[in-house]
């Protein structure tokens, strides 16, 4: 068995080696199909086309990716070419991104357009442009491929947890096993199309999950009352939501590997502006659904919008922060200023709110001192900064205060680095601007490192321990109750915790300021939102 020379040609043509990326199998041999189709040949069988293959591009590896049972035959170390027709193909440019959806849902999908924040900058500088949009995208996807994790794979799902509750009228253990698989298969196509970076496919993706019509393959989907019914199951509500957080989890850790790892400002801007359109599609898809699941779900997408929001502007602080770094002057005029800041007197008015420890907060100022007159670089910043969470929350490794305590740990960071920063100011630091940014950056890779650690504490992704703040005006009510005074004092937690995080960019920090008064048995609670031209952006009282 042996290929002609014009199909030989149509390989090299359309096909080259490349380290790091990979191509399903059957989304090849769907190629070479459409090829022989077009020019009127017989196809060989895709056993001896994979033979083929390999004998045209030596040392390719077959990888199997996806979870037990979910999973594909990719070749490794092959891709299609930028400039090649075949990514114009809709169908197949699609299938590679779909792996997993039946052929009904492929065919609703549209033709390739431009990817949000990826096409701003294809041209350079040039007036002109010899490739056309579509060969651009192509290749400025590829060439992010590089900057993601393209070997991840979709961690198991666990089990509806139906425990003793009865099944709803018309709902069998059938309908419920379809879903699994069905939701199963749908989540690993959302992750296909994340990791080929076509994020303007993901509302089409979920518009066709959540809408089926009386045409669809009743084998392939679930009618829409079905699934409403099964919607408004509770375990079957919390078990989507279970998946929801693994499936975002696994979304993070492929778009954002490294925080700290620099990367192109198309891919940080593409990843914003998908994060930006996350909630407005989910919304549209799920119009017609109870509001309960809705709910859910949303919570759970707008955790995944924000840690993408977070993650992008903490890995673009980390690049501004290297150059500040790096450069020696700079840093020796820090050290300067440093040594001039009263230490003394911001101890004696952060211990009266954060009863810190004297001497660990004296040991941690000499640490930083020490380290900064090393002229360490970002990593080895990075280094001290997790030991410092490693040191300071190790006495409660293993105890239910652990996630307290570290919501704790925030607020007194925060609070003396920003005395810091006001003593700094009042001196008129000459070194101002770069102690501001590295604090910045800091306070935000100290919120990664405990965030990380409340996870790995509770056994929670990140993704869900965020999601437990994803919506603080439904938190406020239920934790406000008159004459509680723990359940306030949980509240400003949580609320300083969620107002620091809740930043639309870097460029504009917001804090927030928090009053309380005790009359008798009732409590006054006033939460300002601020943001850093000082204009009052929310203000919430609750009594």
């Amino acid at each position: 068995m042996h290929l002609s020379k014009a199909q030989l040609q149509w390989l090299l043509d359309n096909y080259e080696t490349a380290e790091g990326v990979s191509l399903p199998r059957c989304s090849l041999y769907n190629h070479y199909l459409r090829h022989c189709q077009e020019q009127k040949l017989d196809p060989v069988n895709a056993a001896s086309f994979g033979k083929l293959i390999r004998s045209v591009f030596m040392g390719l590896r077959t990888r199997r990716l996806g979870t037990r049972g979910n999973s594909k035959y990719h070749y490794y170390g092959i891709r299609v070419k930028p400039d090649s027709p075949l990514n114009r193909l809709q169908e197949d440019t699609q299938y590679m991104a779909m792996r997993q959806q039946p052929v009904h849902q492929k065919q609703r999908f549209k033709p390739l357009q431009k990817v949000d924040g990826m096409s701003d900058s294809l041209c350079g500088s040039s007036q002109h442009c010899s490739s056309t949009p579509e060969q651009s995208i192509a290749a400025q996807s590829q060439h992010h491929q590089q900057y993601i994790d393209t070997s991840h794979s979709l961690p198991p799902f666990p089990s509806p947890d139906l425990g003793s509750l009865s099944l709803p009228e018309r709902i069998s253990m059938r309908d419920i096993k379809k879903l699994q698989t069905l939701y199963r298969g749908h989540c690993e196509a959302t992750l296909d199309v994340v990791m080929n970076l076509h994020f303007h496919y993901i509302e089409n993706l979920w518009q066709t999950f959540w809408n089926s019509t009386p045409d669809d393959d009743l084998e392939r989907v679930i009618p829409n009352e079905k699934l409403i019914a099964l919607c408004k199951y509770e375990p079957v509500r919390l078990w989507m939501r279970s998946c929801d957080h693994i499936l975002y989890q696994a979304l993070v850790e492929i778009l954002i590997p490294d925080v700290l790892r620099p990367v192109p400002s198309t891919l940080t801007q593409a990843i914003r502006n998908f994060a930006k359109s996350l909630e407005g599609w989910l919304t549209n898809a799920m119009s017609s659904f109870p509001q309960e699941i809705v709910r859910t779900k949303g919570a759970v997408v707008s955790a995944f919008a924000q840690t993408l929001r977070r993650y992008t502007s903490l890995n673009h602080l980390a690049q501004a922060a290297r150059a500040v770094l790096q450069n020696t002057s700079q840093i020796n005029q820090m050290l300067s200023d440093l040594n001039r800041v009263d230490f003394a007197n911001v101890q004696e008015q952060a211990s009266w709110v954060c009863q810190c420890d004297e001497s660990v907060v004296q040991r941690l100022e000499q640490d930083f001192k020490v380290t900064l007159q090393q002229q360490s670089s970002l990593d080895q910043w990075a280094t001290w900064l997790d030991n410092v969470v490693s040191q300071v929350l190790k006495p409660h490794q293993g105890s239910p205060s652990f996630p307290k305590a570290a919501r704790q740990f925030l607020l007194k960071w925060s609070f003396y680095s920003s005395m810091v920063i006001r003593d700094l100011t009042l001196r008129s630091a000459a070194s101002f601007g770069s102690f501001h940014l590295i604090r910045l950056l800091y306070d935000e890779y100290m919120f990664y490192l405990v965030e990380h650690r409340v996870a790995q504490a509770t056994g929670e992704t990140p993704i869900a321990v965020m999601g437990e703040f994803s919506d603080l005006s439904s938190m406020m009510p239920s934790l406000m109750e008159k004459g509680n005074f723990t359940n306030m004092q949980k509240c400003v937690d949580f609320a300083i915790l969620a107002l620091r995080r809740h930043h639309a960019s870097m460029a504009m920090r917001k804090f927030c300021g928090i009053r309380s008064a005790s009359l008798g048995s009732n409590i006054a609670v006033t939460v300002h939102l601020i943001n850093g031209d000082g204009a009052l952006v929310q203000q919430r009282e609750v009594s």
